[in-house]
């Protein structure tokens, strides 16, 4: 079919479009004016440029398509803008949903988050029925995917033709910015990942999480949710850690705990100093607070429905580390 992949640069949104492109579909990449498209080189398909605040754009983006798979987003833990994330993954995305009605697209995969359900309760697994939960740890970013994520499925009463996934934390090759879920890898290549704190979160291979869009086109019911998840990746932050050491061959990975009152008063810091120097904090007192969270998932639904693959996590973390040498990230 014609699909329309927006994100088509980024690290699912990359894997998303070779996928299509291998199973025969005919794509339209969509890229922001000025994105670097090193990520696409090589690949037969149309690119496009489009920005999701600019209705215009998005008009030709969609025009003649039959099925949109919706990546693009802003995905940061700060921003010198405090409404970016909003304006970017709320009014972008129904902008983009609207064109898609207007146009008579068959069918939409939107990518949500498993941040759109906060975080669990002690020794709870989310899964697509969880009301979300957290208020006091949701930052810009959980916030705007909170949002979008109901917008979608409240215009979907309205005809649009929408599936939802809701990805974990992906991990794989291909992790060019890297993503902050990559940092965390790049930061343990590099040896400095001696310390480690509470939480732990839902790890998965980003290729499981690609072919789980191409299956929710397929297969995923209108206006239904499906986690993107493995059953076996509810890990901690410090087996996590360890794992990456351990396939890395990196010693002294993970022997320290810092304390959430020390992790909370260092974030309160970095965050006071990036309004007065523009730039942005490792960390922020909301993402601090997360990420001391187990925010740990059920991707039952998606396995039994979609037939979502279950690559084992330490194939991903593999596959991450040798991505990250081979390309000069440490």
């Amino acid at each position: 079919m014609k699909v329309l992949v927006t994100g088509s640069a980024g690290f699912i949104g990359n894997h998303v479009t070779r996928f299509c492109i291998e199973q025969g579909d005919d794509v339209r990449a969509m890229v922001m004016p000025g994105e670097d498209l090193s990520a696409l080189d090589g690949l037969d398909l149309e690119i496009i440029e489009g920005d999701l605040l600019d209705k215009k754009t998005l008009e030709k983006c969609v025009k003649g398509v039959e099925g949109i798979y919706h990546l693009a987003g802003l995905f940061s833990i700060w921003t010198k803008d405090p409404d970016l994330h909003l304006k970017v993954n709320v009014e972008g995305t129904n902008h983009l949903m609207k064109a898609a009605m207007e146009s008579g697209v068959k069918k939409v995969v939107y990518t949500s988050s498993i941040a759109a359900f906060g975080v669990p309760e002690k020794g709870e697994l989310l899964n697509e029925e969880t009301i979300f939960k957290g208020w006091e740890c949701a930052g810009a970013y959980v916030m705007s995917k909170f949002v979008s994520h109901n917008l979608v499925k409240a215009m979907v009463v309205d005809g649009l033709p929408a599936t939802i996934v809701c990805p974990g934390f992906p991990f794989g090759p291909g992790d060019r910015a890297p993503t902050p879920t990559g940092s965390l890898i790049v930061s343990i290549l590099k040896g400095k990942m001696r310390n480690y704190f509470e939480g732990g979160i839902s790890a998965v291979d980003v290729r499981d999480v690609a072919r789980g869009h191409l299956l929710a086109m397929k297969k995923g019911r209108i206006g239904e949710t499906y986690l993107l998840a493995n059953k076996d990746g509810n890990i901690s932050q410090r087996e996590f850690a360890r794992l990456v050491g351990d396939i890395a061959e990196i010693p002294d990975v993970a022997v320290k705990e810092i304390s959430p009152s020390v992790m909370k008063t260092v974030a309160k810091v970095l965050e006071a100093w990036s309004f007065f120097s523009g730039r942005p904090p490792l960390t922020t007192i909301r993402n601090s607070m997360y990420a001391l969270r187990e925010v740990y998932s059920d991707p039952t639904k998606a396995i039994e429905e979609l037939g979502l693959p279950q690559t084992p996590i330490e194939i991903a973390v593999k596959d991450s580390i040798d991505w990250f040498r081979d390309n000069g990230y440490v």
